[in-house]
């Protein structure tokens, strides 16, 4: 019989801006990605879309390439095949209208004062993997109004462990259509930034 999983990934990036979280947060890891592929070639998070400037993101489907040089944790949880499918069709529709999402400026920002900030359609990474697992596998006991930081999560998921370490590099991964190395155009990036603030504000105000 065929087993369904969905699998988070907890990585301690090496760029600046994940550097700056950890020694804020005092916690080794400081992003978030979630999965239903066992082979870890593509992964879902909101996070930067390219690699400058760091707070152009988003909703992106990631490589895994892009933790290459970090420290990850993977866990493997077990779904049936409904929760899988469910699960599935509803990330094919956050690649489709990927474009109504933000990054949760204001929530990132509050971060280290255990707040979170809710706006309509916008996380970070944390809070969407959590949205999803609060949403999907009600087993792990996730409220929707509490707070959790990345240490929460690892405690909340540590009997599902599968894997601690450095990253491993495999010939199967790829960029696919990951574009994080693709902008060289930070000004465009920068005009991005201003853009989405306002969008927060104004669904913040809203609703």
């Amino acid at each position: 019989m065929k087993k369904f999983n969905v699998y988070v990934i907890v990585a301690a990036t090496e760029l600046k801006t994940g550097k700056i979280i950890r020694f804020f947060t005092r916690y080794k890891y400081n992003h978030v990605s979630i999965t239903l592929d066992k082979g870890l070639r593509y992964l879902y998070s909101f996070s930067r879309y390219y690699k400058k400037p760091s707070l152009y993101a988003g909703f992106v489907k990631e490589s895994m390439l892009r933790y290459k040089d970090s420290k990850i944790k993977v866990y493997k949880i077990p779904i049936d095949k409904y929760t899988y499918r469910k699960m599935k069709r509803y990330f094919k529709l956050l690649e489709k209208t990927k474009n109504k999402y933000l990054y949760n400026l204001f929530s990132a920002l509050f971060f280290v004062f255990h707040k979170k900030i809710k706006i309509d359609r916008s996380f970070t990474c944390i809070e969407f993997t959590l949205y999803m697992l609060c949403k999907y596998v009600p087993k792990l006991g996730i409220k929707d109004y509490k707070f959790y930081s990345i240490k929460d999560l690892d405690n909340l998921l540590k009997e599902y462990l599968i894997y601690e370490g450095n990253f491993i590099m495999s010939d199967r991964l790829s960029w696919n259509n990951d574009s994080y190395l693709d902008n060289n155009n930070t000004i465009s990036g920068y005009v991005g930034i201003i853009r989405n603030v306002f969008i927060l504000i104004y669904r913040f105000v809203r609703y």
